[in-house]
């Protein structure tokens, strides 16, 4: 999932929020996969996180399509 991303560099959302420049709201629901994952902030977020956009891509679509009631 996305937020396995941030974790692993040792960031909290609002960290990555400031970094991607993204608000800490749209974090938190990008890594629920709850809101959509534009073009920019795909790229932002690959960025800040320094991993490939289409790793973000796939670990957005995991969040995205898990089964109810699973944490993200």
């Amino acid at each position: 999932f996305p937020g396995d991303w941030r974790v692993l560099r040792g960031l909290t959302q609002p960290q990555l929020g400031v970094a991607a420049g993204i608000s800490t709201t749209m974090v938190g629901a990008i890594e629920r996969g709850e809101a959509e994952l534009s073009e920019q902030t795909a790229r932002a977020l690959a960025d800040a996180l320094s991993v490939n956009e289409t790793e973000l891509r796939a670990a957005y679509r995991r969040a995205r399509n898990r089964p109810t009631g699973t944490p993200a």
